[in-house]
């Protein structure tokens, strides 16, 4: 029937649902904000039989397309990250076989957040893998696909530009990508952000100062914002990043390893730039799934130092190290590390 994008897929739903479903893509909350509209237009997860795409019984998913539903409207079967090319070969064809049957009274409904679909390739170009291909292309010729990609941040702010216009706001494009940027480039919650902010200024201006105020950043934005200007020496930045994190009023354990995975992705972007490596080649070696994190650790960890990011490394590590050990005040031990990172 058709490859989707979001805003098509509303419209999609509206008029009657089709009987199989495949969503998949970078923008990981996009792909379940997506399913979940197909789910809750059926009933809610409470009518629908979920099954793990990890360890599918391809004999009970056949009996189960076939029950006629007693108290809703439709039989709903969702599968959650199933991966084609982990499949032997006799259980791709029964999968096929079983999605060219599906039977009026059932939908069908596959996506993907827990796995790299297109296996390390990158660029606008890249396709899902092969095996996994020709599941979503039967799908896309006889129900519904939505491949639903993050785009960049300058793409991003064009768009929230003309968003926020079409709303009779405004806001500079600077700004714009100031959102994207503190929303992670996630779509949905770009668009959550734009309606409050919208809201807010009710004709005005959405301002930086306003952006700072109302916008909590993501876990990992406000982590890589700590970690840039660690690395570029901005001290105000970092101990305002710093209150951030103490006032999402986490496990501190937790908290200093994804600061060091951050500063391990710095380390990475600057080794493979000085040794004339890609970002391709960083996703490929390192497992990376999406690219996102990569490109901007390419662009930001320009100019800086493997000896610093070391340092800072070995830092993370032996205040890591004393938190375990227990008898320390966790908050102070990581106030002192990022001071103690700052120093040149």
């Amino acid at each position: 029937m058709a490859i989707l994008d979001a805003k098509g897929l509303r419209e999609q739903i509206k008029n009657k649902l089709a009987n199989v479903y495949y969503f998949y893509g970078s923008d990981i909350l996009a792909v379940e904000d997506c399913t979940k509209k197909v789910l809750k237009v059926i009933g809610g997860l409470e009518v629908v039989t979920k099954l793990d795409g990890r360890n599918l019984d391809f004999h009970q998913l056949a009996d189960e397309i076939e029950f006629c539903p007693m108290f809703a409207e439709y039989n709903c079967i969702y599968i959650h990250d199933c991966n084609m090319e982990l499949l032997k070969e006799s259980e791709r064809k029964m999968l096929l076989q079983i999605v060219k049957q599906v039977p009026e009274q059932t939908v069908l409904v596959f996506d993907v957040t827990g796995f790299d679909i297109y296996g390390g390739k990158t660029g606008k170009n890249k396709k899902p893998t092969a095996q996994n291909k020709k599941l979503i292309d039967y799908i896309a010729k006889n129900g519904i696909v939505c491949c639903l990609e993050s785009k960049n941040i300058s793409q991003l702010a064009t768009e929230i530009v003309a968003k926020v216009k079409k709303q009779g706001c405004m806001i500079e494009r600077n700004i714009a990508q100031l959102l994207a940027m503190q929303c992670n480039c996630q779509s949905l919650l770009i668009q959550q952000e734009i309606d409050k902010l919208c809201a807010f200024v009710n004709g005005g201006l959405i301002t930086e100062q306003i952006i700072k105020d109302m916008v909590v950043p993501q876990l990992e934005t406000t982590v890589y914002m700590l970690t840039n200007a660690v690395l570029k020496y901005k001290t105000a930045e970092a101990i305002h990043a710093v209150k951030d994190l103490l006032a999402l009023q986490m496990e501190m354990p937790y908290l200093m390893a994804i600061i060091s995975n951050s500063f391990i992705d710095m380390q990475r972007a600057c080794s493979a730039r000085q040794n004339g490596k890609t970002v391709q080649d960083v996703m490929h070696d390192f497992g990376y799934q999406f690219s996102f994190a990569v490109e901007r650790s390419f662009r930001d960890s320009m100019g800086e130092s493997l000896e610093h990011i070391a340092k800072c490394l070995n830092l993370l590590c032996h205040a890591q190290a004393k938190m375990y050990s227990g008898a320390v005040d966790d908050r102070v031990l990581f106030e002192k590390t990022v001071i103690a990172m700052l120093e040149r």
